[in-house]
């Protein structure tokens, strides 16, 4: 009787409840409208974790960044500070030692000038902190919690700063605003400042003791500079400064050990400091020569810190498509896995005093939800759960690792990411894209907007992102290939994997794309250039003149030793800069190619893209240059996100497959008389029909 009255009951629930939406392909609205997590911030008590969601608003054409906060054995969500839409985009918290306050920064009047607040979780009210005359830009807390460190941009005198803010001033080129350290009182409300000088500071951190601030010490705050910086301790009592390093190059992620004898950094540069090596772990011995931890092993150190008692280190370390969680013992000289997996590991912190990592581990399947490990023998558990529900969305494609052997023997490997409707034994239109830097490698995971993975697998692409020489996680010898020359070896690289793949019918050789951004980019713009085996490509942000770009770039002073010093020499290696240059190759371009760039782009300027495009555009071959207004380096409106998917979709279905392609818009864009993006529709739709 009990049986047949469940079974009836059961089946009346079926009946009654709506069906489950079966899980579907990843559009290119939804990829740019997923929530992206970022600044975790872990209480001092362990009891809560904040981080910021961001959240696409296409009307207005923003993304903007609100704040959550977490309960973590609950995972209920704690009531935060209102920061409203405009000023959503703050940056992230600094929690109270005591847990139960944090400070976040918020535009003051109207400005764009950032004022310090501080919030009470129990009170749920934010105090305004006095203002400072810069805008604020970093916290340190002290220890006892009785105040704090803070950073902020060198003041200027109030008749130039308003005679700057006013037009009358024409700033020198490459003038950044050096960086200084003030402290303030939280029981008198007094700032003063604390370090300070004909300089400027980057990676400011402040010992577990709180007695001793350390910094890299740099002349200028150009970002070509950090290079020649020095690492500096203060004695916050003493106001005296203690220099801990005297070399040419820079150091990255300067921490003081426990016991405030040894430092650890990470720098590129072998065991003489030579320059141009896969970065590694250094450890400044007061009485004893610089060491440099692991330097035989391929690893690429992303992130440090010592461990509770100071007897090792943390290491995150990318070995290529992986960044995993190390442990390395000083004394014995032993490494310690604590993670393994297809994964990436995008962000972690460590707390030292109640021995606490918070990673966020990027999957084929996981954008990077958080996880907590406060046990080693039980490893990370998840605490956050945003993307928990996605197997129920989406579908989501597989991604494997592939390895191939490039030229001189070399053992190569990428990312394969298989696209959604996959046969064995089928060939599929392939799109290649490489990675940026390129001193940096292809992961598992890989989320960014110039990839979009899902969403090129969801239209029936196969994707290859291949790691070729020049990048890292692999060793010094693999990073320095382009050490005398960019494209010695990387390009080949890439064409010995395509053709491994189509060598595994796994891909079709007559529908071949590339695409890439920044050095990815720089990419495109060779092998265009190199074969006319592509059938469409897509080139953002990507180099042509290398002798231009040195001189256009904010950031040069690595690139002098891939084409052995710099182009306005005495004895300049013209030859090398030309030699390596796409551009003077333009004339045999025969692949359909895509061009973008930010108007802004300070580290590729449009410059490169316009002479690239021009030259293509020579030969007669179909070509289009999109330069996006008001864009930096990497695009951050949603609409012009969305636009280059859309347009690169397009293109490539012309081209590659001999189809047509319908773009995806939000309901945003057929607004016709409300504040939506004006016109969306249209560049799409031209997109897909233009001619040369």
């Amino acid at each position: 009787m009990f049986d047949r009255l469940a079974c009836l009951l059961l089946v009346a629930l079926m009946i009654g409840a709506p069906a489950q939406a079966e899980p579907r392909p990843m559009s290119p609205v939804d990829f740019i409208e997923f929530p992206r997590l970022s600044a975790p911030a872990l209480s001092p008590t362990g009891q809560h974790l904040a981080y910021l969601r961001s959240e696409t608003l296409w009307a207005e054409n923003k993304i903007i960044n609100r704040l959550e906060i977490i309960d973590i054995e609950t995972g209920a969500l704690i009531q935060g500070p209102d920061f409203g839409d405009a000023t959503a985009d703050a940056s992230e918290i600094w929690w109270h030692p005591d847990g139960q306050s944090f400070i976040y920064l918020k535009p003051a009047g109207g400005s764009d000038k950032n004022q310090a607040h501080l919030f009470d979780l129990k009170r749920q009210d934010s105090t305004p902190l006095p203002q400072h005359r810069a805008p604020v830009l970093d916290i340190l807390w002290r220890p006892d919690g009785s105040g704090f460190f803070y950073i902020a941009p060198q003041q200027q005198p109030k008749s130039d700063a308003a005679l700057l803010s006013d037009g009358w001033i024409i700033p020198p080129f490459e003038s950044n605003a050096n960086r200084e350290i003030w402290s303030f009182d939280l029981e008198s409300g007094e700032a003063k400042p604390e370090v300070t000088g004909p300089f400027s500071m980057r990676q400011v951190s402040l010992a577990r003791d709180g007695k001793t601030l350390v910094y890299s010490r740099v002349p200028n705050h150009a970002l070509n500079e950090a290079y020649r910086g020095e690492v500096i301790l203060y004695d916050i009592e003493t106001e005296d400064s203690l220099r801990r390093t005297g070399n040419r190059f820079g150091e990255r992620i300067p921490r003081l050990s426990p016991d405030g004898k040894n430092l650890a950094f990470i720098a590129t540069v072998n065991a003489s400091g030579e320059p141009y090596h896969e970065p590694k772990v250094f450890i400044a011995h007061p009485e004893k020569p610089m060491q440099r931890l692991l330097g035989d092993l391929p690893m690429e150190a992303l992130n440090l810190a010592w461990d509770k008692t100071g007897v090792g280190l943390y290491i995150l370390g990318n070995t290529g498509l992986s960044a995993d969680l190390y442990h390395y013992q000083l004394e014995t000289g032993a490494l310690t896995a604590l993670t393994r997996g297809d994964h990436n590991i995008r962000t972690w912190i460590y707390d030292a005093e109640r021995d606490t990592h918070l990673a966020q581990f990027e999957t084929a399947n996981d954008p990077g939800d958080f996880y907590l490990m406060r046990n080693r023998e039980e490893g990370f558990r998840r605490i956050s759960s945003v993307y928990a529900d996605w197997p129920a969305q989406f579908q989501l494609p597989r991604q494997e690792k592939v390895t191939w052997r490039g030229r001189r023997s070399a053992s190569l490997e990428g990312v394969l990411v298989y696209p959604l409707d996959y046969q064995p034994g089928q060939a599929y239109p392939l799109v290649t894209i490489t990675h940026g830097g390129p001193r940096t490698s292809s992961r598992f995971g890989s989320w960014n907007t110039s990839r979009y993975l899902p969403v090129l697998a969801a239209q029936g692409y196969m994707v290859f992102l291949p790691n070729h020489r020049g990048g890292t996680g692999y060793g010094d010898d693999f990073v320095r290939d382009m050490f005398g020359a960019y494209f010695r070896n990387a390009h080949h690289d890439v064409m010995d994997g395509i053709d491994a793949l189509i060598d595994r019918g796994l891909a079709d050789p007559d529908r071949l794309v590339k695409m890439g951004w920044s050095a990815g980019g720089h990419m495109v713009n060779k092998l265009i250039t190199h074969t006319d085996r592509f059938a469409a490509a897509s080139s953002g942000a990507g180099a042509s003149d290398w002798r231009s770009m040195q001189g256009e770039t904010d950031i040069r002073h690595h690139r002098q030793f891939v084409f052995g010093g710099e182009p306005w020499t005495r004895r300049a290696p013209n030859r090398q800069y030309n030699r390596d240059s796409p551009l003077q190759d333009a004339w045999k371009v025969t692949t359909p190619t895509l061009f973008f760039v930010g108007e802004n782009d300070v580290r590729v300027p449009p410059t490169q893209s316009i002479l690239m495009y021009r030259g293509v555009r020579a030969t007669g071959t179909p070509t289009v240059l999109f330069q996006a207004e008001d864009e930096p380096h990497n695009f951050r409106k949603p609409a012009n996100q969305l636009f280059k998917i859309n347009t690169e979709l397009g293109w490539y279905a012309r081209f590659a497959l001999g189809e047509s392609y319908t773009s995806v818009l939000p309901d945003e864009a057929y607004v016709e008389n409300g504040d939506a993006i004006a016109d969306a529709e249209a560049p799409a739709q031209t997109v897909s029909t233009t001619s040369p």
